[in-house]
């Protein structure tokens, strides 16, 4: 974090507003500090104290800032009843204030706390009562509390519009989330049921059309992936290229070469995240690629979730956890791979593309020295390849 910058915004946003709160707070200190002249003019400035309702302002960024960072689905609505139920508590809690503060004024009227007998209750009793009462505005008032003078009666009519138009705007922001929240969970369901018809009209066998239905359900209830995310198309280049690599250099960091060049901090890096990394998601039963098989796209894996199955030439089968890569030899020299990948169980791999690796290694070469590590290693990665007598794709 740069300490200027956050100054320099803290200025420019709540530095104005943080101090009329302070000083409002000590000038009331002061004035009640002070002589018989002083506490009068204390007594006549307690308006003042109003200007602390300004840190409510702050309670929307925190809520935003709060909502943000909730990735959970299921937690939706959730946020929504809490900030729903969070709004109602503050509103009625001022709203029982002023209407105790009505009601326990010096007066010859008959007040609401002279009817109820609240003069000589406690504080709790007090808030209690009028908390009570501001709740049950929102659903139409209470016949134990009511209000005994005029002025009561005009601020009961008053609070009680207010109240009526924050309920409608309460609830059309509380229906509009749930509603958004039904529509997405919805909208996955008609494009399975369509795509079931698809399958049925063109007679495709049980077997295929189960694997087909679960990988489809997969990738709707699972990951997402680029192209199914819209808002990604409007962001700006720089930012894709940030978020490229703060998704994939998570996973390159899992290979002790690719650490090596990311700990150095070398700039080569960010282009390979967002040009060369994709991900891939599989189903069980999946297949990556055959044994003997000459990829005409090459592209070397590295297992993010899952378990997958290698099996080699001689019919061993090796498990391939998290954080293994597979098939780096595509990244160095031609290859033909060795041995068939299957997924186990519902997997995500990232891939590095080895032609686009290629490409932006070349454009590096004569202007970085990562660019020139990378043809060492490949030396030295080749030359080891040759001396092994058992050759495989994993790494």
């Amino acid at each position: 974090y740069d300490l200027k910058t956050i100054l320099k915004r803290y200025a420019k946003t709540w530095l104005g507003m943080d101090l009329l709160i302070v000083c409002s707070d000590w000038s009331e200190v002061i004035f009640s500090s002070g002589g018989t002249s002083m506490i009068t003019l204390a007594r006549s400035t307690r308006i003042i104290r109003i200007v602390r309702l300004l840190r409510l302002v702050r309670m929307q960024e925190i809520m935003t800032n709060v909502t943000e960072r909730i990735q959970s689905e299921a937690l939706g609505p959730v946020v929504q009843v809490s900030k729903v139920t969070i709004v109602l508590m503050t509103l009625s809690h001022f709203t029982g204030c002023l209407w105790f503060a009505i009601g326990a004024r010096d007066t010859s009227e008959t007040t609401w706390v002279q009817v109820g007998g609240y003069q000589t209750q406690g504080v709790e009793a007090q808030y209690l009562a009028s908390l009570h009462w501001a709740l049950t505005q929102f659903s139409g008032g209470m016949d134990e509390i009511y209000p005994a003078s005029p002025l009561e009666r005009l601020f009961a009519v008053l609070i009680g519009l207010s109240i009526f138009v924050v309920a409608l705007v309460m609830l059309g922001v509380f229906t509009s989330g749930l509603t958004q929240q039904y529509i997405i969970g919805g909208s996955g369901a008609r494009q399975l049921a369509t795509l079931k018809r698809y399958l049925k009209q063109n007679n495709v066998s049980k077997v295929i059309t189960k694997r087909v239905c679960r990988n489809a359900k997969h990738a709707i209830s699972g990951d997402l992936t680029p192209e199914s995310v819209e808002l990604l198309t409007v962001i700006s280049e720089p930012l894709k290229v940030e978020l490229a690599f703060d998704m994939y250099s998570q996973v390159l960091m899992w290979h002790p070469f690719f650490l090596d060049l990311l700990q150095e901090n070398s700039p080569i890096m960010r282009p390979i995240c967002h040009r060369a990394m994709h991900m891939l998601l599989l189903s069980a039963t999946d297949n990556i690629f055959q044994m003997g098989e000459e990829p005409a796209e090459p592209k070397m894996y590295i297992v993010v979730s899952g378990s997958l199955e290698y099996t080699d030439s001689y019919g061993e089968v090796a498990q391939v956890a998290e954080k293994r890569h597979v098939a780096e030899a595509v990244l160095w020299t031609n290859w033909k791979h060795r041995g068939t990948l299957t997924a186990v169980s519902d997997a995500k791999l990232a891939m590095l593309d080895a032609q686009g690796f290629h490409s932006i290694a070349q454009r590096f070469m004569r202007r970085s020295e990562a660019a020139l590590r990378i043809v060492q290693y490949a030396n030295q990665f080749v030359e080891d390849l040759n001396k092994s007598e058992f050759k495989t794709d994993l790494g």
